[in-house]
């Protein structure tokens, strides 16, 4: 491990570090030449580290003097999308690693024995984001790469990526600066990654990410720090502050502007004093546990002198933390895995295989009629929307990017991504902001293949539903609770122990299937079922549970269905299922079905056979009247042939 990235992480478990203040607002002070020290091009800071790279050194040893443990380098908007705008976009990494050289240079000269300072790679957010379809995944992952190499090259002890204000960018920037520091033979925790998120004075990010949804969606990276800085003073981040130092696991940074900007002579001030400014963060290092404090636009050295007096070297206060609940999110909001009063639901309506409205609609290409599709999806109690386009003959890369850049925008609801191809899996991650669910993987093709759906999970943040399927080539589908027990071992096994996802966010699926065919092979599949979930949620309790509920019911009328995926529903959940793919308006409650009806939906799902009684049978025939899709009067079944009346019953609706 690198000996001063060694020494940052045991100082910061050490003590509060002190992060240097604004090198905008100092550079802005020297009144360079515009067409001498900035050749021309307005507004690009980075320009001096070639040009006068001896008023950025100055600057960082005017804070380094002010007593600050860490200074950040003046590369902050040095990546080739925003170089691009000054048609320098390759001078990317040279510009980066000059400007890790020049904050190396300043921190030597202050460096002492029992005094060590630290160089953090600034990694602004660039003034292109994904989410709003300024630029696309691979162009910022491109640009955040050679900028990162640049800055590791230069010396850097961290990779900063702050004033972050789209989760995609933040998602895109981290794996950025994994595939750097692999490139050059090192690893996070040889030079770790700070993330900092900028919380506008709407309470939100800039594209209206909540700090509770923007901590979960970056929770599964490998990250050593998460903390706000910019867009407001201290005061307006306080509720934040403390939310995130009461939730999140690791270190919390607070670097915030010496308070909101007043306009003074048609230029921004900044209200502030240095007193003020370090009281109100002292607040946060005695109350709330922050680790890392610093300052940003508008914080001068005095500011920096004032704070580091204030802290004086002091350890964070002790805060009792609670635990996040694993979830998943949009863009906007998070949503637990556990309901408290329900189960997490996830509509089935949006989805080709699932729905002929979604498909027709589909292959009109009407992206209005699918967002409306899925805000009544929303209206109607779905947590998560399952979200597939997979459709012979068209083009599903490109309608995955259609229909989730509008959902991720126009919808509250988290997204679970549901497609047989692993190209379409990838394009909807790379636009979806936040924490989706990725739908689904098994071992039906190898563990290579679940690998691959693996390494999808980990690189874009995502959940997986994992299927209870395998190579066997009598049984790949697990019937029997035993084999769903035994895959779904195998899966946790190899997804958390080899591939490095999280238990709590791998949702099993133990495999619904129809009751409804008469066939003799079938008659105990949904008791299997629900035996399966029972033995998942005792033998692998971090992890969840997730059905697709309406196959148990399939071939039968939507009256009929609506009464048995009800019943099963019910049966399931008290064996422990934590989530259903399900169109939630049909579900009924048990006190809503008539105990008849009931009794036998029971007796069906638990295959209660006895002499000259067939629970299948005795089951649809309660439906006989005035009870299909049409409405039309049905005549009686008794009667005639088992295959017949299923006939009788097949859906000519959509459940």
């Amino acid at each position: 491990m690198n000996q001063a990235t060694s020494r940052l992480i045991q100082e910061l478990t050490r003590r509060v570090l002190v992060v240097d203040g604004a090198m905008g607002t100092s550079i802005h002070a020297c009144n360079c030449s515009l067409e001498r020290d900035y050749l021309g091009k307005e507004n690009c800071s980075e320009i001096l580290l070639g040009t006068r790279p001896e008023i950025i050194r100055g600057i960082h040893e005017a804070f380094l003097d002010a007593g600050c443990d860490c200074i950040e380098t003046n590369t902050f908007g040095a990546n080739a999308l925003v170089l691009a705008d000054f048609d320098i976009p390759e001078r990317a990494r040279e510009l980066n690693r000059l400007g890790a050289e020049v904050a190396r240079q300043a921190c030597d000269k202050f460096q002492a024995p029992d005094r060590p300072r630290f160089v953090l790679g600034s990694m602004g957010p660039g003034t292109k984001l994904i989410t709003l379809g300024n630029t696309t995944w691979p162009e910022m992952l491109a640009s955040y790469t050679e900028q990162a190499l640049g800055l590791i090259e230069g010396g850097v002890d961290a990779l900063q990526i702050e004033t972050c204000q789209d989760l995609l960018q933040v998602k895109c920037a981290v794996n950025a600066c994994l595939n750097a520091l692999r490139e050059s033979g090192k690893s996070y925790l040889d030079i770790p990654i700070f993330v900092s998120v900028t919380i506008e004075t709407t309470g939100t990010m800039l594209l209206g990410t909540e700090i509770a949804a923007a901590a979960e969606a970056l929770r599964g990276y490998p990250i050593a720090t998460l903390g706000l800085n910019c867009a407001t003073g201290p005061e307006e981040m306080a509720d934040h502050v403390r939310w995130l130092s009461a939730h999140w696991d690791r270190a919390v940074s607070v670097m915030p502007n010496a308070g909101l900007p007043e306009l003074v002579d048609g230029e921004p001030s900044y209200p502030l004093t240095p007193a003020l400014f370090a009281e109100a963060l002292l607040r946060f290092v005695e109350h709330g546990g922050v680790n890392i404090v610093g300052g940003c636009c508008g914080t001068t050295p005095e500011h920096i002198r004032a704070l580091v007096e204030a802290i004086d070297g002091r350890p964070s206060a002790p805060i009792t933390k609670q635990p996040l609940p694993h979830g998943c999110t949009s863009l906007f909001t998070v949503v637990e895995h556990r309901q408290e009063t329900s189960f997490l639901i996830v509509g089935e309506r949006t989805n080709t295989n699932g729905s002929r409205q979604f498909k027709r609609l589909l292959n009109e290409e009407d992206w209005d009629g699918l967002v409306t599709m899925g805000r009544d999806l929303i209206r109607d109690g779905s947590h998560v929307l399952d979200v597939c386009v997979d459709y012979v003959g068209r083009d599903g890369v490109r309608d995955i990017t259609e229909v989730v850049s509008r959902f991720a925008q126009q919808l509250s609801a988290p997204l679970m991504i549901d497609s047989t191809q692993i190209d379409v899996l990838e394009a909807g991650l790379r636009h979806a902001p936040g924490k989706c669910i990725i739908n689904s993987m098994n071992l039906e093709e190898g563990e290579a293949k679940l690998g691959e759906i693996c390494a999808l999970a980990r690189t874009y943040g995502a959940g997986v539903v994992a299927g209870t399927i395998d190579e066997d080539p009598v049984e790949a589908m697990a019937k029997t609770a035993e084999r769903k027990i035994e895959i779904a071992e195998r899966i946790c096994d190899l997804a958390v122990n080899t591939h490095g996802l999280n238990a709590a966010d791998i949702l099993f699926d133990p495999l619904v299937l129809p009751i409804t065919t008469g066939v003799e092979a079938d008659r105990r599949l949904a008791l299997e079922t629900i035996e399966g979930i029972r033995l998942i949620a005792e033998r692998l309790p971090e992890c969840q549970t997730m059905i697709g509920l309406s196959n148990v019911s399939f071939g039968l009328n939507p009256a009929t269905r609506q009464v048995l995926n009800s019943a099963f529903l019910h049966e399931c959940l008290e064996a422990g299922l934590t989530g259903a793919i399900v169109h939630a308006s049909k579900i009924l409650p048990r006190n809503k079905i008539d105990e008849n009806r009931w009794d036998a939906a029971m007796d069906l799902i638990y295959d209660r056979r006895r002499e000259d009684f067939d629970p299948l049978i005795a089951f649809i025939d309660l439906f006989d009247d005035n009870e299909s899709s049409a409405g039309k009067q049905r005549e009686r079944l008794a009667d005639l042939p088992l295959e017949e009346r299923l006939q009788r019953h097949i859906i000519d609706g959509e459940m």
